[in-house]
């Protein structure tokens, strides 16, 4: 099994030459992936087209934060799994007093990772800023915690923001609602009737979106404009779920579900509404 190989020098100096920890965006290339660890199911890759690639998720936890950091606009690129420079860690750990962790069973020193690395723009300021997702019952093991302090040090003499999540702190039904949104994004192998169908549907939901309030929900119109054009059930929805992605409608997250939130909940952006495409024509 890959998570029960042994670290060596070796294996780490393999790793840094292949580019392991290192680009940015669609390049970039995390320290661990889901095949280095046993996560007894938890682990996921996700594809991110913020990123245009896929991100290696080694927790539920991570996932659910993965999931938050991704939908904010702020956030402009995430690397997970991102290794700390072990000259400075090491060097933290003295100053603190805490033993550096090394790979079970060996004495090499971990090259530590922080679940994510995450560049935010805000203010049209460029920053960079950590993020480790745990569950909350870590709060409660004094070696998690002395291991998180290191890295807290270490990304304050790098002068960048650590922030420490804990499961039960995440906004859970936010972050169902999101991962509904996201079922908009074409599958892998999933194919459009013709190119730029999709395109079409959009523009034909948004045309046919109230000028002003209507008594009934998401899912319930979705389901009348599916009857309207003639299209497969569902169709309507999923254009709705990309309408979200592409921010033309903002919904109020803290619902309880978004298919059946009334379209009143639903604001509509200044963005340009999806312009219909000629079909069949040159």
């Amino acid at each position: 099994m890959a998570g029960v190989m042994k670290w060596t020098e070796e294996r780490i100096a393999a790793l840094v030459a292949q580019g392991c920890g290192s680009g940015i965006g669609a390049a970039y290339t995390p320290w661990i992936d889901v095949r280095d660890v046993s996560s007894l199911g938890m682990s996921r890759r996700i594809y991110s087209p913020k990123t245009n690639r896929v991100h290696h998720l080694l927790s539920n936890v991570e996932n659910d934060l993965f999931v938050a950091l991704e939908w904010s606009q702020e956030i402009t690129d995430i690397r997970e799994q991102y290794p700390l420079d072990r000259d400075i860690t090491t060097e933290v750990a003295s100053s603190l007093g805490i033993k550096h962790p090394c790979y079970p069973g060996t004495h090499v020193p971990t090259v530590m990772t922080v679940d994510f690395l995450c560049t935010r723009m805000r203010d049209s300021t460029v920053q960079l800023v950590a993020f480790n997702a745990k569950r909350t019952e870590e709060a409660n093991d004094r070696r998690s915690l002395e291991k998180l302090e290191i890295q807290r040090a270490a990304f304050g003499l790098l002068a960048i923001p650590h922030h420490l999540v804990f499961h039960d702190d995440l906004p859970k039904r936010k972050i169902s609602n999101i991962r509904w949104i996201r079922d908009g994004y074409l599958k892998d192998g999933e194919r459009e009737p013709y190119p730029g169908y999709f395109d079409d549907i959009k523009a034909r939901l948004a045309a046919s979106w109230p000028q002003s309030g209507l008594a009934c929900t998401l899912a319930e119109h979705c389901a009348h404009f599916d009857a309207s054009q003639g299209a497969e059930r569902g169709t309507g929805l999923k254009a709705a779920r990309m309408l979200l992605l592409d921010r033309w409608l903002v919904p109020d997250l803290e619902g309880p579900s978004l298919a059946d939130a009334p379209l009143t909940s639903f604001q509509r952006t200044s963005l340009e509404r999806p312009q219909l495409r000629p079909v069949g024509g040159a």
